[in-house]
């Protein structure tokens, strides 16, 4: 399958998933989740979600209640109607925006360096 064929179905999943989260759950551990990206298979098997969460501490009940709806963002999947067969989706907890933080960081500690010099 061609990359911008995929590249368009992971935008429309992006789109569904995060109006189903945002929207649709009432979930109180699912208020404040981001969808922050979203690959998909080349056979369009399976999808993965990477999100972000405000509050870090409650990761792991983000992770359950996000492997618990599973079946409902399926469902909202299916009633969409632009793919013929239902991807299986996992979560995963997305780490750039940490990542970053620590670089932003390390750049600071430089710059701050370079200037006593």
């Amino acid at each position: 399958m061609t990359r911008i064929r995929v590249q368009r179905i992971e935008k429309e999943l992006l789109r569904i998933i995060s109006n189903t989260i945002n929207f649709k759950l009432r979930d109180k551990y699912l208020k404040f989740i981001t969808i922050t990206r979203i690959r998909i298979s080349n056979d369009l098997s399976n999808v993965r979600v990477y999100y972000t969460h405000m509050e870090d501490s409650d990761r792991e009940n983000v992770q359950e209640a996000l492997t618990k709806s599973t079946g409902f963002i399926k469902r909202e999947l299916a009633s969409a109607k632009f793919l013929r067969i239902i991807p299986e989706i996992l979560f995963h907890y997305d780490t750039i925006e940490q990542e970053s933080r620590k670089l932003d960081k390390i750049f600071d500690i430089i710059k701050a360096e370079k200037e006593k010099n």
